[in-house]
């Protein structure tokens, strides 16, 4: 339900911010103005993709968990995702995405509504079932194969 809620509301919000901006600043200005945060939006979003690629490569090649580099990867991808869509309400929340300390925050409260998920999963099978290991021989004759046997008697 929330999810409707928002589809419905955020485009409301960004027709309403268009009118009052583009009453109070003309139209041009507006238009200038929301090709301007995309393409800042764009250099941002590059640049802080660049340095987090880095920093999942650095911590892949050490044998660290790469899953915080990766979480803030995906932030900084729906906030190019956000700055790319036009309006000024998207905006205001893919550039607060493209701040570390907030990105930090939102990727820690993913991390705290999803932990439930990481510990349940840590259970090994080991703990449930026995594993036997063993080595085996076929061996069953290659005529008594049911696949190898005739159709016809007279063939």
């Amino acid at each position: 339900m929330w999810l409707f809620i928002l589809f419905f509301a955020v485009p409301v919000i960004e027709i309403v911010l268009f009118i009052k901006v583009g009453s109070a600043i003309g139209l041009m200005p507006t238009v200038f103005l929301i090709l301007i945060t995309a393409l800042a939006g764009t250099f941002f979003v590059k640049q802080q993709a660049s340095q987090l690629f880095d920093l999942f490569k650095r911590k892949a090649g050490n044998l660290e968990d790469p899953s915080e580099p990766i979480g803030h990867g995906v932030l900084v991808l729906f906030a190019g995702a956000l700055l790319l869509t036009p309006g000024f309400f998207t905006d205001v929340f893919g550039f607060l995405l493209l701040v570390p300390n907030f990105r930090y925050w939102v990727f820690k409260q993913i991390e705290k509504r999803f932990i439930h998920i990481r510990n349940f999963n840590k259970e090994t099978p080991n703990e449930k079932e026995t594993i036997y290991d063993a080595d085996y021989t076929d061996v069953t004759p290659k005529d008594a194969s049911p696949w190898n046997k005739k159709k016809n008697p007279k063939d």
